[in-house]
């Protein structure tokens, strides 16, 4: 075989293994669109599969059921912090809250969702916001990812941001973003 003939030859095996490879992106590229298609006609929500965090933005609260007792009635803005009993970052992210200034003036509603009981690391809250015990039901429904997470709700129920903090997160900075603008951070420790 001449080299003339072995470079032609492999040439066309190039060739071919080009061609296998763009159909197999092509196909890849085809089941996410899909997938893209029926998370914009509402098909995910309805269809109960499990949502993100990004899905979670945007999202508005059923009007029955568990999930409305998270908006504080009368609140324009509700920030939701899904916690677990003897969790130490837990409490330090709810001592952060209550220490922001939007939420011990009232301008934002706090309302912790505990796994377990409202136990006294919880009690905390006094003055500035509630605790909801037993609300692993609530953390199922929303498919929240872990705890401590934290939620802003608007006055409507529909989230407008929604994060997994970390001990450097700045709550303040966090809680005053939510003032009317979608967000999403995803903060991982």
């Amino acid at each position: 075989m001449t080299f003339m003939e072995s470079a032609v030859l492999l040439a066309w095996v190039a060739l071919v293994l080009l061609a296998l490879g763009l159909a197999g992106l092509l196909r890849q590229v085809t089941v996410l669109t899909r997938g893209q298609a029926g998370q914009s006609t509402g098909a995910s929500a309805t269809a109960g599969a499990p949502r993100s965090t990004r899905d979670l933005v945007g999202f508005r609260l059923p009007a029955h059921g568990d999930l409305p007792s998270l908006v504080e009635p009368g609140a324009h803005r509700t920030v939701v912090a899904f916690v677990s009993p003897g969790c130490s970052s837990c409490a330090v992210t709810l001592s952060g809250l209550t220490a922001v200034p939007d939420v011990q003036g009232g301008s934002v509603a706090l309302v912790a969702v505990s796994t377990g009981s409202c136990d006294p690391a919880l009690e905390n809250l006094a003055g500035t916001g509630r605790c909801i015990a037993q609300g692993r039901s609530l953390l199922e429904q929303l498919h929240v990812p872990a705890t401590p997470y934290l939620m802003a709700v608007d006055g409507a129920g529909t989230i407008i941001a929604a994060a997994l903090p970390h001990q450097d997160t700045d709550l303040t900075a966090w809680v005053r973003q939510t003032r009317g603008s979608i967000s999403i951070t995803e903060e991982q420790a």
